[in-house]
């Protein structure tokens, strides 16, 4: 199971690359289907849990859209006022993931409330898978990023509502873009010790959903994110700094 867990999160992103690839060199002009489901699962090797990730959160973002009972056609993303993007293209600037920070504050410390009022017991499994993964991904070099992701995403799930959940899919990796940005350590130590600290704020967040204490949940997650965007901030002048 927590096998399972580990590979939809990873490779949701790999194949909502890989769809965005195919609509390109398929030369797919917007109300041009994409193939059914089974062929994409077959052809990138993938369950169809995989699929349907990936698609959701191409229609997240306007790329995709579904009609009942027709499949799922390609969409022209709207265009953005001024040619801006309510989130940032990508995770290079550290401006840019500042200041998206700050607007995560603003949604996942709401999320964690509601999370811990209408959290269910499936909500609480995904969360704990997330942590488990979170723990066996520390050596490696992702920083265990999707973990992190796959954790708040279970939280977003457990809000009931699905615009939390669209918001943390439409993201992908750009929800925790500190391997993107290259984060670095002095030595292991800084390492363990930085990826120990992000696990045991995770831990007070799951706790306070896990004992439905939304005050409490909100108050662990702004403490979480104020920290992630702290240590941003020192990544960026420590890299200034090295120039």
């Amino acid at each position: 199971m927590l096998k399972d867990e580990d590979a939809t999160f990873g490779l949701a992103d790999r194949v909502k690359l890989d769809l965005m690839r195919l609509i390109e060199t398929s030369n797919l002009k917007p109300g041009d289907r994409l193939p059914a489901a089974d062929q994409l699962c077959a052809q990138f090797a993938v369950s169809r849990t995989v699929v349907r990730e990936a698609i959701v959160s191409l229609k997240a973002e306007g790329r995709l859209r579904s009609l009942r009972g027709s499949g799922v056609f390609v969409s022209k993303p709207p265009a953005s006022p001024q040619g801006l993007s309510l989130f940032m293209s990508g995770p290079q600037e550290i401006d840019d993931v500042l200041d998206f920070m700050e607007f995560r504050i603003a949604i996942e410390v709401e999320a964690s409330g509601l999370a811990a009022e209408r959290r269910n017991e499936i909500n609480l499994l995904r969360m704990e898978q997330a942590l488990a993964k979170f723990a066996r991904h520390t050596s490696d070099k992702s920083l265990a990023a999707n973990a992190d992701r796959a954790f708040h995403r279970a939280i977003a799930e457990a809000t009931n509502n699905k615009r939390f959940r669209l918001f943390v899919d439409e993201m992908g990796e750009r929800l925790i873009p500190r391997s993107a940005l290259g984060a670095s350590f002095a030595d292991d130590k800084s390492k363990t010790e930085f990826l120990d600290l992000i696990q045991s704020e995770h831990r007070r967040i799951f706790n306070a959903i896990n004992e439905r204490k939304p005050d409490e949940a909100r108050i662990a997650m702004r403490h979480h994110l104020e920290g992630g965007r702290k240590r941003y901030r020192e990544w960026s002048l420590a890299h200034d700094v090295g120039r």
